[in-house]
């Protein structure tokens, strides 16, 4: 993560350089995991575009607020994907993912978070795992992104 950190630009720069490869692969699908900094929180409303809005989120989850670069990267690659027409599929999981239980009980969402009955964006790794093996299974959210929660 420091190197992440360090130059946030290498997210943007990985994206470009994976979607020219699949220029020689066109029916090859890349599946990219990012983060949840880029879901709209409301519409038109993206916390990796606010340094409050994103400091606050990166406070609440106990993480160093120097992370906001790499949350910032992540975005930026998602755009450089947003802008080819490569077949990608760009997975943010919820905005709180730690370790749980598999319930293969979950929604999928969009460019918006899933949230659950107390208005949280959450998910357990075991059913962030699944969600991306059934995207990869059963293609749902070609040239898009998709987000998972309870």
């Amino acid at each position: 993560m420091t190197r992440s950190i360090a130059d946030p630009t290498v997210y943007a720069r990985a994206a470009r350089s994976l979607l020219h490869a699949l220029e020689s692969h066109p029916r090859t699908r890349l599946i990219v995991i990012g983060g949840a900094g880029s879901l709209e929180i409301e519409p038109g409303v993206v916390r990796a575009d606010s340094d409050e809005l994103l400091h606050e989120s990166l406070d609440a989850l106990g993480l160093p607020r120097e992370y906001a670069a790499a949350v910032r990267g992540h975005r930026d690659a998602l755009n450089v994907l947003r802008t080819s027409n490569r077949l990608w599929t760009y997975f943010s999981p919820a905005e709180d993912i730690g370790p749980g239980e598999r319930t293969g009980r979950f929604r999928t969402g969009g460019d918006q978070p899933v949230l659950d009955a107390d208005g949280r964006s959450r998910i357990s790794m075991e059913d962030a795992a699944v969600a991306l093996v059934n995207e990869a299974e059963l293609p749902c959210y070609v040239q898009r992104r998709f987000t998972v929660g309870y």
